[in-house]
């Protein structure tokens, strides 16, 4: 039986914390490769995966004291609630995910970019060259190859900043 009451109050819902990142309620961002909605059937919504770079809405933020004695500012972990703008739920409720690290989001990464072209599309720069997060067709994900065989775009910064 669907709880659709319970799934939509996420533990940080509303609240707004200054945080280390910069963000706030409101605010579009992308989900990172490791994001899993409604685990064990999380109020009777069926689990699934959620796409690398699925835009969310932050629907709530906290700053935390965790972790902080290993940030170099002495900054503890953030945590993120937010709601998915493109993907349903079968009843029609937006795919929630209550309380996760901010690093379930793609630009808690400081290596993350959008493509110097002006295209808007998501990525990350590594020495100096941007590699879109869109995987070649037809190539597997393989993490031991180099990300220039696996990517679908990359962009040498120095060529752009001419």
């Amino acid at each position: 039986m669907l709880n659709q009451e319970k799934y939509l109050a996420t533990p940080n819902l509303g609240q707004n914390d200054a945080n280390k990142l910069g963000w706030n309620v409101g605010d579009i961002l992308h989900t990172s490769s490791s994001v899993r909605a409604n685990g064990y059937g999380y109020c009777g919504y069926e689990e699934m995966d959620i796409p690398r770079g699925t835009r969310v809405a932050i629907i709530g933020i906290k700053q935390t004291d965790l972790n902080a004695c290993y940030d170099k500012n002495g900054v503890g972990d953030v945590y993120v609630d937010f709601q998915c703008i493109d993907l349903k739920n079968p009843d029609g409720t937006h795919v929630t995910c209550g309380h996760r690290h901010a690093w379930s989001l793609l630009e808690a990464n400081p290596d993350f970019m959008l493509a110097p072209d002006g295209s808007g599309e998501i990525g990350m720069v590594r020495d100096g060259v941007w590699y879109s997060y869109a995987q070649k067709p037809g190539v597997p994900e393989d993490f031991t190859k180099p990300w220039a065989e696996q990517r679908a775009r990359s962009i040498e910064l120095a060529e752009v900043a001419q």
